[in-house]
């Protein structure tokens, strides 16, 4: 199971790196954010399959055993709103 997980993780790691040196400025619903420098870590990572629509997206197993998914900003239809807790602490974060 780690071997499926590791490219996984090894691509969502290396999109964001790609990302963080073209720019450290995300624009998503009207607003610009700052972004951190990308730091890598080790994540549980899955798909989940609806039964109904067959639809697949990411989801990511955080250390406190909460469960988040991974969508694209282009599709998320607001700006999501996350409680402190469930962030992941960065060392070079706020």
């Amino acid at each position: 199971m780690m071997r499926a997980i590791l490219p996984a993780v090894a691509l969502l790691a290396g999109t964001g790196m790609a990302t963080a040196s073209l720019s450290s400025l995300v624009g998503a619903w009207g607003h610009d954010f700052a972004v951190t420098p990308f730091e890598p870590m080790q994540l549980m990572v899955a798909m989940v399959t609806d039964k109904a629509t067959g639809k697949q997206f990411n989801v990511i197993r955080m250390p406190d055993g909460h469960v988040m998914t991974v969508v694209p900003f282009d599709q998320i239809p607001k700006m999501p709103e996350v409680d402190p807790k469930s962030l992941l602490p960065m060392k070079g974060g706020r």
